[in-house]
């Protein structure tokens, strides 16, 4: 497991293909938003809101908007 920030999510390795898929996913829309924000960004287990999604709590829309409102969070902080 790695920790990064507080957030604990298992290795890719032990991530089964659907989870493999929304973490790509996240990892690709996260991306975007960070660098809309300017929020650098070391992986996706740095936002909870990518962890979230990742292990299906919630959906790709919601993700967009909690990324992008704790990266800006962060970055006023």
């Amino acid at each position: 497991m790695n920790e990064q920030d507080g957030i604990n999510i298992r290795g890719i390795e032990h991530l089964s293909p659907d989870e493999r898929h929304l973490l790509n996913r996240a990892n690709q829309i996260c991306q975007q938003v960070s660098q809309e924000v300017g929020f650098h960004m070391e992986g996706v287990g740095q936002v909870a809101a990518c962890v979230d999604f990742v292990h299906g709590h919630i959906d790709e829309p919601e993700l967009w908007e909690r990324a992008r409102a704790e990266m800006e969070h962060r970055l006023t902080s």
